[in-house]
């Protein structure tokens, strides 16, 4: 799909008016962030609506080439790591890889069960608890993308792991919810050995 065609596409949609991102940056969904408004107290702003932004990213996800595809979803997965709340959270751990593993493996983590590092293979194999729904917000639907597995959850893990360790990594989806098991594990393939 051309970007001409995209975006006369997610327009009619109202993903990209002013009121669909205005609404998305504006909305009770990033209150952990500082909001920046170009606009008087006086002008209301329209509460984004989860239902729409899960919509789009469907209609996304069943209408668009592959390569396309892939680049939105992905970067939807590298905004999750971009706030200040996130980034900092991974900073407390950046010198201290063995504190982040005990955190995961003392039961303190709220999606992950266990992690594990195996030195030989240089891989961290991350199994996440059993689960009844899918964490992402945007999976919230009947039959959400499947791309927020395929490309944004791996995108996001391959960010936050690349900030973590400092390393370049690749991620492989070994289980995830969205794609028919019970629960989100993955494997986290490092370049280079880790200090643990």
């Amino acid at each position: 799909m051309d970007r001409n065609k995209f975006c006369k596409t997610t327009c009619g949609l109202g993903i990209s008016s002013c009121i669909g991102f205005g609404s998305f940056l504006n909305s009770s969904l990033f209150t952990d962030e500082k909001q920046i408004q170009d606009v008087t107290k006086s002008t209301p702003v329209v509460p984004a609506d989860p239902r729409q932004i899960s919509n789009v990213l469907r209609y996304v996800d069943s209408s668009v080439d592959e390569s396309v595809k892939k680049q939105i979803f992905e970067r939807l997965g590298f905004e999750h790591t971009t706030s200040v709340k996130y980034v900092s959270f991974i900073n407390k751990y950046k010198n201290d890889i063995k504190s982040f593993f005990e955190m995961v493996n003392s039961n303190k983590d709220t999606y992950w069960e266990k992690i594990e590092y195996d030195p030989d293979s240089s891989a961290i194999k991350v199994t996440g608890r059993i689960v009844d729904k899918c964490a992402c917000p945007y999976a919230q639907c009947e039959n959400p993308a499947k791309s927020l597995c395929y490309y944004c959850c791996k995108n996001y893990q391959t960010q936050m792991f690349e900030l973590l360790l400092g390393k370049k990594v690749n991620v492989r989806i070994d289980e995830a919810f969205l794609l028919g098991d019970k629960r989100c594990s993955t494997t986290i393939f490092v370049d280079g050995k880790l200090p643990l």
